[in-house]
């Protein structure tokens, strides 16, 4: 990833930006703060290491206290940078949080990897549409620190996976910072074929923090559809025996491009059956 941001930074032309480039390792023990010391002693990036491990929103919060620039760009750091992305978000309006592309590996195959890139999120909408909050994912977006620092930044009282980044969403939106879609700045993903892992975690996210999202932001159980899992609705959208199927064929025959309609089938099955085991409710 660092060789990448850099390799694309020196083809970039100097245009309205300088950038500065800064990295967070939130206490990792796996020898990858030992490979970013390093790198930075190649590459021109600041390294932020806190005394201890902070999580998912507040290791974010302090990479925007650390960088000085006016405007910031977030990137997972498993995401890799494609051509003409630095150039691709000069010249936005600095007054809209801009969500950038995030496309998925072909290898190893994945139809899941498929659906996310095309048909997930702000991956099914046109680019004129305002995005949801429950479409805000911070894999790859932009926004002034003003805004950033209005709302607060990303809340840090979520446990485990998921969340942080549709409440700073519904945070923007309470401000008046429209959200949108710029495709052409482009990062690329490792393909996901670890399904299980990722259906136990929306599990998780729907049990732990949904029900914490919803009681500060109402709308949100519209946005997450939970309507469809009461009633009648249920037989179908929440079918048990429906939701096993979807899930078997799903993860058993990875690399087969099913319809979209399964993959969001499953992936709302399962946020909402931990929702309805959600301790809060």
């Amino acid at each position: 990833m660092v060789r990448a941001i850099f390799t694309e930074l020196a083809a970039t032309p100097r245009g309205e930006s300088d950038w500065e480039v800064c990295f967070a390792d939130d206490c990792s023990d796996d020898g990858t703060y030992e490979r970013l010391v390093k790198l930075a002693a190649l590459f021109p990036f600041r390294l932020i290491r806190p005394p201890e491990n902070l999580g998912r929103g507040a290791i974010r919060n302090l990479l925007a206290q650390e960088a000085s620039a006016s405007m910031l760009i977030f990137l997972d750091g498993d995401c890799r940078v494609q051509p003409g992305y630095f150039k691709a978000w000069d010249g936005l309006d600095p007054d809209i949080a801009w969500l950038g592309r995030v496309s998925y590996d072909n290898h190893p195959r994945s139809g899941f990897s498929r659906f996310l890139s095309r048909g997930s999120g702000v991956a099914k909408l046109r680019r004129a549409q305002a995005i949801p909050p429950a479409y805000f994912i911070s894999q790859n977006f932009r926004i002034s620190k003003a805004a950033f620092d209005k709302t607060g930044g990303f809340r840090t009282d979520l446990l485990g996976w998921g969340g942080e980044d549709t409440d700073l969403g519904c945070k923007l939106r309470r401000i008046g910072v429209p959200l949108r879609y710029h495709e052409e700045a482009e990062v690329r993903h490792p393909s996901v074929t670890g399904l299980e892992a990722y259906f136990a975690r929306l599990f998780h996210f729907g049990r732990v923090n949904l029900p914490v999202l919803i009681a500060d932001n109402p709308g949100l159980a519209a946005q997450f559809k939970l309507g469809y899992a009461d009633g009648m609705r249920s037989l179908l959208f929440a079918n048990p025996l429906a939701f096993r199927l979807s899930r078997a064929l799903v993860t058993r025959f990875k690399g087969w491009p099913w319809p979209f309609a399964f993959y969001r089938y499953v992936i709302f099955n399962c946020y909402v059956r931990g929702f309805r085991q959600a301790p809060s409710r």
